[in-house]
């Protein structure tokens, strides 16, 4: 197991398919410097395919219209984001801003200048409540955010799905849960641990906070390829976008461990009763395989 993949691929994630599916197609995205984004553009660049991204502030609104003005897209990607919770707590103005009023203008961008163009909205997890106990949440279950980060998602995802029902515009919502990639850095999870395990040396004890929390993590390549497959069936609706399978905070440790070739233990306290995040994957599955 390399550091750079510590998750197998989800077996009912296809292959995104080849350069022919998407001829004559024009595709645009936001949040092209994320890993998301960025993993994107490298799987359609592989395929010999042409992205735009667009590289300025969602907020700036006279900004984004002209980019949109001189583009025509087929299939769009909208990524951008304030997300770690961190930086939302410091600054829940902007962060509102950019998650909410930032999605307006871009939905507004679609509505204005774009004909058919099939529009991915990314959301998360997070508008969940985590469960009480770890089995998958789907679709239906009660959206309760547990932070601000998970009210401004939920709130964009109601524009959007309320904004593109109206206009009759096809769109997809995909719910992504945990992923990891070598381009995220702390104060995301698996850096985070990766970076602490790094300066331990065997027989060491890892302590970390809630080591009973359980998420559904993957690795981001697979989640790009999931929405690639879903761009090219025009998928519909709001979708969760995980593996189905929870690992507790300190399974997840463990591989990082393994994977660094460290042998520690991990230990900790539940300082909160622990929750899990495991995505229903039924819909998922169903969309990918039409």
């Amino acid at each position: 197991m390399s550091a750079a993949n510590l998750f197998e691929r989800p077996g009912f994630i296809p292959d995104p398919g080849a350069a022919d599916d998407w001829r004559g197609c024009a595709i645009g995205l936001t949040g092209g410097s994320g890993v998301l984004g960025g993993i994107l553009r490298e799987r359609l660049a592989a395929l010999g395919l042409r992205s735009e991204a667009y590289g300025g502030d969602i907020n700036d609104a006279p900004a984004l219209a002209a980019w949109f003005a001189e583009r025509q897209f087929s299939h769009f990607f909208h990524f951008a984001a304030l997300v770690p919770v961190g930086q939302v707590e410091a600054d829940p103005v902007l962060a509102y801003q950019t998650n909410v009023f930032g999605t307006f203008n871009v939905c507004r961008q679609l509505a204005a200048t774009q004909r058919d163009c099939w529009l991915f909205h990314c959301s998360s997890s997070h508008v969940y409540r985590p469960a009480a106990t770890p089995q998958p949440i789907d679709e239906e279950a009660a959206t309760i955010p547990p932070t601000f980060y998970g009210d401004t998602k939920l709130a964009a995802e109601r524009l959007v799905a309320l904004l593109c029902g109206k206009l009759r515009r096809p769109h997809c919502i995909g719910r992504v849960f945990s992923f990891t990639h070598p381009r995220q850095s702390p104060p995301y999870l698996v850096p985070s641990l990766r970076e602490r395990i790094a300066a331990l040396r065997d027989g060491d004890t890892l302590e970390v906070q809630n080591p009973s929390s359980v998420r559904d993590i993957q690795d981001a390549q697979h989640v790009v390829d999931a929405i690639l497959v879903l761009a090219r069936r025009r998928a519909a609706g709001t979708v969760n976008i995980g593996t189905g399978i929870g690992r507790s905070v300190r399974e997840i440790a463990l591989l990082v461990a393994r994977s660094l070739g460290r042998n520690i233990s991990v230990a900790g306290v539940d300082r909160d009763a622990p929750g899990a995040l495991i995505a229903d994957t039924v819909r998922l599955r169903s969309l990918l395989s039409a």
